[in-house]
């Protein structure tokens, strides 16, 4: 008799959801994308992996240090080698999401979505700077009609995302967010 090995995934992704190519990324570009209608608040994958500290993460070899999410202004939850990636590694960012947090780890739809349609969250939810770590800048490639151009770990400090990501931002900034007003 012969024995199928499970392979231990860390995270959990809605089995409504599927990682297809998708070309505007690249050859190796792969996103996300709904297989049915899903209504809002639906949760759509819970993020799990290795808990490092940004340090950590920014020590990492090139391609692993942008692959996981901050949980903490201090810690991250990551891979620490692509064979860590798993499918609910593939949402990618837009200045105009359809997904958002809920607490540390839990994404869910912030509006009903379409099938065939993309998930994506904006990466300046779950960003924070973190003092002696190196500051964050990615140019955005997702060609929203209020695109930022760039995504920082500053972003969540803006108004207008503040006011339009309200409850939708990582716990630990909404926190900060909240403590502010």
């Amino acid at each position: 008799m012969s024995k199928v090995k499970s392979v231990r995934t860390f995270s959990w992704m809605n089995p409504l959801l599927e990682v297809q190519t998708v070309p505007k990324y690249g050859k190796d570009g792969k996103g996300v994308f709904a297989k049915k209608n899903i209504k809002k608040g639906d949760l759509l994958s819970v993020f799990g992996g290795y808990i490092i500290t940004r340090k950590e993460e920014e020590s990492l070899p090139e391609g692993f240090q942008d692959e996981g999410i901050q949980i903490s202004d201090d810690l991250v939850l990551g891979i620490k080698d692509k064979s860590g990636a798993e499918d609910a590694s593939y949402f990618n960012h837009s200045c105009a999401p359809n997904a958002g947090c809920n607490g540390q780890i839990f994404l869910v739809a912030m509006r009903n979505i379409e099938e065939g349609e993309e998930i994506t969250f904006d990466y300046g939810m779950v960003l924070c700077k973190t003092k002696g770590c190196k500051s964050y800048k990615l140019e955005c490639v997702c060609g929203a009609k209020k695109c930022r151009k760039y995504i920082t770990d500053n972003d969540w400090k803006i108004p207008e995302l503040q006011k339009k990501y309200n409850g939708y931002f990582q716990w630990y900034i909404q926190e900060k967010i909240d403590n502010r007003k």
